[in-house]
């Protein structure tokens, strides 16, 4: 039961860091700010921060992890094979966080997202192209072709304020996977 309880704890003790770190973003620059600041403005120790991280640069890339996690449960429902849905599930997923990727577009730090994306993405392509009768150099290079159309578009989507509903991006997307 403790164990159970610290393990609560310390998922509170990451939002608050990581909520607080974005309300800071949304006025100052990344790169000024301090991880005293992130922790007053969580209310947290800057202990409890250096238990968790190392830099702020860590609380963004433990977020992206926790949304990739969460859009692989969605994938998981729907069935890797369905191409449209796993597309559809990537911008869904994604448009709930227009703070987060603001704040990385702002600071310059979508290197992140890219990342997790490179990460992640590769084998939700590498099913989308399998079924091809690809070389094995063509299909490696679809794949990132794929990989960085998802982040890519993403940005773009972003950048125009989600003007595009998800399906229609879904739809555009998809149609370079067929």
């Amino acid at each position: 039961m403790a164990n159970a309880m610290n393990s609560y704890k310390n998922a509170i003790t990451k939002e608050s860091i990581f909520t607080a770190l974005m309300i800071i973003m949304e006025k100052k620059d990344f790169h000024k700010i301090s991880v005293t600041e992130v922790t007053a403005k969580a209310g947290v120790s800057r202990m409890a921060f250096y238990r968790n991280y190392e830099v702020l640069e860590d609380v963004i890339t433990d977020y992206l992890n926790d949304c990739f996690a969460e859009y692989e449960k969605a994938i998981e429902r729907v069935g890797l094979y369905n191409s449209y849905e796993v597309v559809l599930l990537f911008f869904s997923t994604f448009k709930a966080e227009k703070t987060l990727l603001l704040n990385l577009i702002e600071s310059k730090l979508t290197y992140l997202l890219l990342d997790k994306c490179n990460t992640f993405l590769e084998d939700i392509c590498k099913t989308i192209v399998c079924d091809k009768s690809y070389s094995p150099e063509k299909e490696k290079y679809t794949i990132k072709f794929l990989t960085g159309g998802f982040f890519n578009i993403l940005i773009e989507w972003i950048m125009n304020d989600f003007n595009e509903s998800e399906e229609y991006m879904a739809e555009l997307f998809y149609e370079y996977c067929k």
